[in-house]
């Protein structure tokens, strides 16, 4: 093998079987193995559609398997796909272990899983039971190899560091210190000038066996599920890096001794479901960016951006790498396009309902496998390591004397002391981190063994009281978390001891929760003498569901039971001693219990309708309605006077074709008096910088509050809104038909709250509109196919809109154009005169414009700016007292569920979007009656003509222009011929076709 290699990254696909959620929808598989590289994606609607995808290896999981009597999962080889199935096992050896053994060379090594949540990247990577996932058998690789070689006079040492990028903030997994961890104080990330970047500070120790090994990574992949924040935020929202580094010291042929380095980087990168807009939707505000710290779909999208420019520069394109874009692509730096041997799986759900998400995950992975890396065996003598160290060292210190000799003589500024500062920071950061590694290569073996005891030590009593409490709870009522991420349910623990058990805020609770709504003292839960469970509210106000309803009084606690404190602290009370007593709900899941929830406020779920689009609407509604719940709790808290609630949008007012109802979040600023309606993929991501804030407000920091123009509750006071839509359809115009209408305008919600003159006329080239002598009207589209085609559209104005706009106009895309035409601003807001006009021009009609024109919907869209409240006033500074009504709460969220569900039926009348289809229809209907019957008048005269001259033939040229002729004056001027010319009426029919008349 040469000492420098430039290789593609390995990317593999592996295809897990359907989730528990996935089948209850009784979802179908769309994914199919076609052989060992190549898969097909079949569209969940139109079966005809097959797309392709090959890569380095394919990895089926999907079926083919069966359980055996110790929980292994093995092939099944009655089933048709058992020689296909790919086990833990198999995965390992093929995907992994030439990683492991390139380590062992000297060369860098790393791998990603990636794929939306729930794909089975965590099965990948840890597994579960006796299905080991890739780390642990990694581990165990490493040691067993260790015992191999110990008669080879090698000094082997293994040494782990394990980080968290969580919004941005590395944190570091090992930290012995859990106060650093709540108080989420991150680790900076400095450049080194060769060795690219590092995070300064991060710990790295060293492991002397399997077990140790696999208890460091188990305790750091315990503090990244639970200590995100105290709001019960999901990890899967954060990226896992495990920096596993080898160093193998030896004497070479001349007798000097040599250091060979490698680091394995085992990466879980976030689910990939968030790689949508971070705003989204027609109605989001131009410009508008959230910070890069919050959302952590931007580190995937800047990812996805880095292999894109790499992918491009491999094929020889000489593009800049975005690697500075994020923290996640600066880690990441050397495993792509760097100095490493590189494999990336991407797990993929096999499930119809979840064809948009595996469609971009196998996009993602394709592109990919582009890159190119260049992977060196990091070799050298331990003498030249330390001394190029030392060089370095000295140039770094002779630029930071020369930059504060030149900091002395000019004259300083603020942003050149700044600079000179950041300057500092990061010479001081390389310096300390070369010193380090300098201290690394000289100390012993057993130096080092001896200065990581104590930390050593500390873990294993971590571990030992994890262990003691696993053992408690087997025999002790208590609470046991539920979570969307079904790898981290039952991960926070609270054994309800006997006698009374405190719930809140308070330092002295003892069971200590925090969240929205959480009061200092929230409940109470007593464990009487003869083992009965009673729980009680501190307060009145305490907001506590039991199974989905406010508890008002003091209830009796039983197996299986469900609560929610707050908005967002989700348990279920597990009670060992009392099973017998089980509700009947068997294995208490998270979708399971949030149903529960949003069924008893008055939402109710279609679970008869097994279709892929209500089963994404309840999934998506299952995301939203707590979210919703959440984000009101916190904006009462922290008396932002904003309010939120979810509507149901048909996707025809927003001119898409389907008939899944999007939700949406609207939101009151009951300050400025403005409501705004988001996607729901912008509300969840400005929830996460609500999160942060109240997590801010609740540690007392000074600084929680965030600058108007930053603030999530907040929009833009001068930004743009959707005031209503109108749907056209264009099947007249297909016809050469024009159409002058008054179509209702429509909200959001479906509601009419104005009305809209338009009109769209065909014309020739230059713009004259076609009159009704002109004739131009076509029997069938199809006749326009080849020909010249023009139209116009124009907007008269609107009438009756609400008085709360401003700056209002129009806009609409025609066709295929991808840029809006858009009118001029018009100040009057009720019933403003738009006298829009467009000419569209097209050279010859092609099949997909006549299809358009045919099925076809023009979607315009009414815009304008709100106005603002008069005397609104934006709070600075939170009052003391509050007494947030949370039954007033309870009841409004059921009052909304009812309403949203009830469809759209809104002011009881029901919006149908089909009217303005029939009333064009009609329009046609009647101009193709008129047709007819001019037909019959020419073909009557025709008859009366030849009867009065006692004629009982007919040329058929003669009567094929009588019908084709579509106006009464062109008959007339036919007829008059055929009476004042015999020829012309067919006596000499020698050689024309004739039809008779009877």
């Amino acid at each position: 093998m040469n000492q420098n290699e430039i290789e593609n990254v390995f990317v593999a696909i592996r295809v897990r079987p359907f989730s528990q959620r996935e089948s209850k929808r009784n979802a179908k598989p769309i994914v199919f193995l076609q052989d060992k590289k190549s898969i097909v994606l079949r569209h969940p609607e139109d079966g005809e559609i097959n797309k392709k995808f090959t890569f380095d290896q394919v990895y089926w999981s999907h079926d083919g398997f069966t359980e055996a009597n110790n929980g292994l999962l093995v092939p099944d080889m009655h089933h048709p796909n058992g020689a296909a199935y790919v086990d833990q096992q198999q995965l390992y050896q093929h995907l992994a272990l030439p990683l492991i053994n390139n380590a062992w060379k000297g060369y860098n090594v790393s791998l990603f899983t990636y794929g939306q949540t729930g794909s089975g990247k965590s099965f990948t990577m840890i597994g579960y039971g006796p299905n080991k996932g890739i780390v642990p058998r990694v581990c165990e690789e490493l040691f067993n190899t260790i015992e191999n070689r110990k008669d080879l006079n090698i000094n082997i040492e293994v040494s782990l560091s394990l980080l968290e990028l969580y919004s941005e903030v590395v944190r570091d997994l090992l930290d012995a210190d859990p106060s650093s961890r709540e108080k989420r104080k991150g680790l900076k990330i400095r450049e080194h000038p060769t060795k690219g970047f590092f995070a300064e500070g991060l710990q790295s120790f060293l492991v002397t066996s399997y077990g140790e090994l696999s208890e460091k990574i188990e305790q750091g992949v315990t503090n990244r599920s639970i200590s995100a924040t105290n709001m019960n935020e999901t990890s899967s929202r954060s990226h896992m890096i495990i920096l596993i580094n080898i160093k193998q010291r030896f004497l070479n042929a001349s007798g000097h001794e040599e250091t060979k380095m490698s680091t394995i980087n085992l990466v879980d990168l976030a689910g990939s479901e968030r790689l949508s807009d971070l705003a989204g939707g027609r109605n989001s505000v131009t410009g508008d960016r959230f910070k890069e710290s919050v959302a952590i779909n931007q580190s995937l999208s800047c990812l996805g951006n880095c292999i894109h420019a790499l992918a491009e520069k491999a094929m020889g394109k000489n593009v800049k790498v975005p690697y500075r874009e994020s923290v996640l692509t600066r880690l990441l730096m050397n495993s792509l396009g760097g100095n490493s041997k590189t494999a990336m799986i991407a797990n993929i759900s096999p499930a119809d309902i979840n064809y948009d998400e595996t469609l971009s995950t196998l996009r993602y992975a394709d592109r990919a496998k582009q890159i190119q890396n260049f992977a060196k065996i990091n070799t050298d003598s331990t003498e030249k390591i330390i001394r190029d160290l030392k060089e370095e060292n000295e140039k770094l210190k002779r630029l930071l004397e020369q930059e504060t000799a030149i900091s002395q003589s000019a004259s300083p500024t603020e942003y050149y002391d700044e600079a000179k500062v950041k300057l500092e920071e990061e010479i001081e950061a390389i310096l300390q981190e070369n010193e380090r590694k300098m201290n690394e290569l000289k100390a012993s073996y057993e130096d080092r063994l001896k200065e990581e005891k104590r930390t050593h030590t500390l873990m294993q009593l971590d571990e030992s009281k994890r262990k003691q409490l696993d053992r408690e709870k087997d025999n002790c009522p208590h609470l046991s978390n539920l979570n969307f991420d079904e790898q981290l349910i039952d991960k926070i623990i609270f054994l309800i001891k006997p006698g009374i058990n405190t719930i809140g805020k308070s330092e002295e609770c003892s069971i200590q929760l925090m969240g929205p709504l959480i009061q200092e003292h929230h409940a109470v839960i007593n464990r009487t003498d003869s083992n009965k469970i009673i729980l009680d509210r501190s307060e009145d106000d305490c907001r506590i569901l039991l199974n989905g309803d406010q508890v008002t009084h003091k209830v009796n606690l039983t197996h299986n039971d469900r609560l929610l404190f707050g908005t967002s602290q989700l348990f279920v009370f597990k009670n060992p001693l009392d099973r017998d007593n089980d509700t009947g709900w068997g294995n208490v899941t998270f979708e399971l219990a949030q149903e529960e929830i949003a069924s008893k406020a008055g939402y109710s779920f279609n679970n008869e309708d097994h279709s892929i689009e209500q089963a994404l609407l309840n999934q998506e509604l299952l995301e939203l309605i707590p979210s919703v719940d959440e984000a009101n709790a916190i904006s009462e808290e922290l008396e932002k006077m904003v309010h939120f609630d979810i509507i149901l949008v048909s996707p025809i007012f927003l001119g898409r074709i389907g008939r899944k109802p999007e939700p949406y979040v609207k939101v009151v600023n009951s300050n400025t008096g403005q409501e705004f309606e988001w996607t729901s993929q912008k509300f969840l991501d400005r929830l996460y910088l609500m999160k942060e804030m109240y997590h801010n407000y609740e540690t007392g920091e000074e600084e929680w509050d965030l600058p108007f123009d930053q603030d999530p509750f907040m929009e833009d006071l001068q930004s743009e809104c959707l005031v209503g839509t109108a749907q056209l359809y264009l099947q007249p115009l297909a016809y050469r038909v024009e159409l002058k209408e008054q179509l209702s305008l429509t909200d959001f919600s479906g509601q009419e709250i104005g009305i809209i003159n338009l009109e769209v006329i065909p014309c020739n080239e230059h713009g004259n509109e076609y009159q009704e002598h002109d004739d131009v009207y076509v029997d069938s589209p199809q006749e326009l196919l080849g020909k010249p085609f023009n139209f116009i559209v124009k907007i008269l104005g609107c009438r009756g809109l609400p008085p709360k706009f401003t700056d209002i106009y129009v806009r609409f895309r025609v066709f295929v154009d991808e840029q809006y035409s858009v009118s001029e601003k018009v100040s009057t807001s009720v019933n403003p005169n738009m006298n829009f006009r467009k000419l569209f021009r097209f050279s010859h009609a092609t099949q997909q414009l006549i299809e358009y024109l045919k099925d076809g919907i023009l979607n315009i869209e009414v815009l304008g700016r709100q106005l603002l409240k008069s005397g609104y006033s934006i709070p600075k500074n939170l009052g003391q007292d509050k007494a947030p009504n949370q039954q007033m709460l309870q009841e409004e969220l059921a009052k909304h569920g009812y309403e949203l569900m009830n469809g759209f039926k809104m002011n009881g009348r029901v919006i149908d979007p089909n009217k303005q289809s029939i009333i064009v229809e009609l329009l046609l209907m009647k101009k193709q009656q008129a047709r007819m019957h001019q037909r019959i008048d020419n073909i009557k005269k025709l008859i009366d003509i030849a009867e009065k001259q006692k004629r009982r033939l007919i040329p058929v040229p003669l009567l094929k222009e009588l019908i084709f002729t579509t106006t009464s004056e062109s008959a007339d001027s036919i007829l008059s011929q055929m009476l004042n010319d015999d020829h012309y009426l067919g006596k000499d029919m020698t050689s024309s076709a004739t039809c008779s008349i009877s």
